[in-house]
Parts: structure tokens; sequence; C-alpha cells
């Protein structure tokens, strides 16, 4: 090989190396950390859970005056009236004004309902009346207002009495089960300040469950 071949060659050996060292050069550089890096995990945000107005023990979730409860069932949106005295009212608006209602239906022959009525007298001596309100709601249908206001009065129990009408009924009958319409069996539902809807256990509740479930609602 002649000298100018041999310098040649020795030039290409030359451009090899610095080749084969600026790729070992970069390698080094991503290895230690300027390629890509291995995402973390994301952190998960909890999220809040909408409540519904749509069943027993569900809470509601529009705005409103008062409390900030707006309720929209049929049976907290309809207008009634106080046999007592003609006063007309919704439980949505008893609701949204910060009170604890319960709600018992009954009939005037129903000496279960009397019997858990005079439970409810001395509970209600003993609960804050601008925070409970008990609304009394005959499920009879031969029976007259009239006659529900004189039951009312006769026995003491002082507090609103309603005749439900059919769709109110049936609204109640649809959410908490056709046994809310059974006098006998003492059905009481309570809704608290937030909107929670609770159906109570069926039989005579003593005065001191009464008073448990107004605190427990927000009373």
């Amino acid at each position: 090989m002649t000298d100018s071949g041999i310098r040649t060659a020795r030039r290409h050996v030359s451009m090899i190396t610095v080749a084969v060292a600026l790729v070992l050069v970069v390698a080094a550089c991503s290895s230690a950390g300027g390629g890509p890096q291995t995402s973390l995990s994301p952190t998960l945000t909890p999220s809040s859970s909408a409540g519904s107005s749509d069943g027993p023990g569900a809470s509601p979730t529009a705005a409103g005056p008062g409390t900030g409860v707006v309720m929209t069932q049929v049976w907290a949106t309809a207008e009634l009236t106080d046999v007592r005295n003609g006063t007309t009212f919704r439980i949505a608006d008893l609701v949204a004004s910060n009170k604890v209602v319960f709600i018992e239906t009954m009939a005037i022959w129903c000496s279960n309902c009397r019997t858990q009525q005079r439970d409810v007298v001395k509970a209600l001596a003993g609960l804050d009346p601008d925070r409970v309100v008990w609304i009394g709601i005959d499920v009879e249908a031969s029976e007259s207002a009239s006659d529900l206001a004189d039951y009312s009065r006769s026995l003491g129990f002082d507090w609103p009495y309603v005749i439900g009408d059919q769709a109110f009924l049936r609204a109640l009958a649809a959410e908490f089960g056709d046994q809310v319409l059974s006098p006998p069996a003492t059905p009481i539902a309570v809704i608290g300040t937030d909107g929670t809807v609770t159906l109570t256990e069926f039989g005579h509740k003593s005065v001191e469950r009464i008073t448990e479930l107004a605190a427990a609602h927000g009373a």
C-alpha cells in the first residue's frame, strides 16, 4: 500500500472512532435522565356523590332557600290542608325552613294510632316546636275532615292533621311501599333538615325513640 493509501485508511479509522465515541456519549446522556421518563400513577381525587330524592334515605341535590334543600317528590310538593284550621302548607317548604318533619299515616278508627300519638304528645313536649313538625295523614277514605278535626281536639293531639287524597297516598305508597298505608302498623317517616328521608321501623315508637329520631335528623 502506498503512503497516500495508508494515510487515507488512518483517516477513515479516526472518523469511525469519533463516531463511536459520539454514540456512546449520547447513550450515556439518555440513561442519565435526558430521555423520556416513566410517568407516575395519577393522583385520584374522590368524587362527591350526588344524592337523589327518589327514595327513602336519600338526599336531594338541588339548592333552594332556607337550608338549601329542595324536595321534588309528589308527596313533598303537594299542597296539604290542616283540617283543624284550614291552613295550607307543603312538606317541602317546612323542610326548606330548617324543620325536621315527621309524617304519620293513621285513621280515626285505629287504636294503635291513638296509643302512638299519646307518646307523640310526650315526645313533642321535650322538643323545640320551631324545629320539629308532626303531621298526621288520615288514609281512610270514609273519614271526613270535620271528624278528623274533632278527633284531634278531643284527644289533645295538637299538630297538623290532613286528609290524604288519592294522588298523595299513591305517591307515599310508591316511595315507601303499601304498608305505609296500613294505620295499625303505625308507619312514620322522618325528613331531616338536609332532606334525608327515613321510613322508620313499623310498630310503636317510644318517646325515647321519637326524640332520638328527631335529634338524628337535625332537631
